[in-house]
């Protein structure tokens, strides 16, 4: 300071610029000074909480294993790990959910495709393998099924043609590539199908000779002991007056059971329920059904869930019907409809009814037109 001073000696303005300069500097060392000084002492609280006992800063492991139980119930409903979904558009269906008492279908949901299913002309172990479709409409493209081992039952082909086609094949199908579409999907089709996640969500139920829970509780809990297996057998559902209970597995543990028999999953349940009820109470299952929703390779997982990079607007693309490239009509050939198609209500029974509702006015309106004017 001092040898610019005698620099600008009789300067008044220069002289003004030096000293104002320095004021600066001392103010910015002092301000460095205070942020080294609570840098340190930051660094000795952050010491000392690494010293310390977890239990003394997260939870105990009661309040963890209570916590994972939510998770699991969490990743129940989105079938899906909580680490695949979209933080932002998880939820995005949440505000069109219906009120009122959740139901059960008498004699089961069976009974509903079985209702509407009433004079239609199903055909049985075939599957679809081919969709041409043009301006003239579609051309369809099955093989029959054997039953053994959900192979072909021979290389016979078989082509049906129509207006148009509804189809309602399962995200997880659509995702495997495995159906030929020609022309194939236009882009935004194919995106939409790419970024949603399509999860898995696994049921055992045990069939017994007699009701040993409290028959007026629906559903109990079990709470894991570790994080990673928070989903195995977590909640057991009592859904009728007869001695039935459903256990759900969910999250990353609905894909690792898969692989593991049925003898040692009815097993690990019966030992949860014994721990729950006594072991003198609680009998042999004289029946069981174990599925594996991920494995058939009909469905490859069993409903859809908003994925990281994901949100509702795939499943607006995923509805939109598809028009054959440079049709002369511009008329649409190819319809989607299914729980992955309806934006309010996805992962549902009536979702995929509400969708199949909404895609028959669609067509109907194409091909016929609309029952008013407009």
């Amino acid at each position: 300071k001092q040898w610019y001073q005698r620099r600008v000696r009789g300067d008044q303005k220069a002289e003004f610029e030096v000293n104002s300069a320095y004021k600066v500097m001392l103010e910015t060392f002092a301000e460095y000074d205070g942020l080294l000084k609570e840098q340190q002492e930051l660094e000795v609280k952050l010491t000392k909480m690494e010293q310390m006992v977890p239990n003394e800063i997260y939870m105990t492991p009661q309040e963890r294993h209570v916590l994972d139980w939510h998770c699991a119930n969490l990743e129940f409903a989105n079938a899906a790990p909580l680490s695949a979904l979209s933080l932002k558009n998880w939820d995005q269906d949440d505000d069109f959910e219906f009120t009122g008492n959740h139901l059960v279908v008498h004699d089961g949901m069976s009974k509903i495709p079985e209702e509407l299913s009433k004079g239609l002309n199903i055909r049985y172990n075939t599957a679809c393998v081919g969709i041409k479709y043009g301006d003239e409409g579609v051309e369809i493209t099955t093989r029959e099924v054997s039953q053994l081992n959900n192979g072909w039952a021979n290389n016979t082909t078989e082509t049906t043609t129509a207006d148009a086609v509804l189809l309602t094949i399962p995200l997880g199908v659509l995702k495997k590539e495995k159906l030929k579409f020609e022309p194939p999907l236009p882009d935004w089709k194919t995106s939409a199908i790419k970024r949603m996640g399509f999860g898995n969500l696994n049921k055992v139920v045990l069939c017994f000779n007699k009701v040993f829970w409290d028959p007026s509780i629906h559903l109990f809990g079990h709470v894991s002991n570790s994080t990673i297996s928070r989903g195995e057998l977590f909640l057991f559902w009592s859904v009728s007056k007869a001695p039935v209970l459903i256990a759900l597995i969910a999250g990353e543990a609905a894909t690792v059971i898969e692989t593991v028999p049925d003898e040692a999953i009815v097993g690990r349940a019966m030992t949860i329920l014994r721990a729950i009820f006594g072991f003198q109470t609680v009998p042999q299952p004289c029946k069981h059904r174990v599925t594996r929703w991920r494995g058939d390779p009909w469905a490859l997982g069993s409903y859809s869930y908003v994925a990281a990079g994901s949100s509702g607007n795939d499943y607006d693309d995923l509805a939109r019907p598809v028009a054959p490239v440079n049709a002369a009509s511009g008329q649409p050939r190819l319809f989607f409809a299914g729980e992955h198609t309806i934006r309010n209500y996805p992962a549902t029974v009536h979702g995929a009814m509400l969708s199949g509702l909404r895609e028959a006015g669609r067509i109907t309106d194409q091909f016929v037109g609309p029952p008013y004017e407009t």
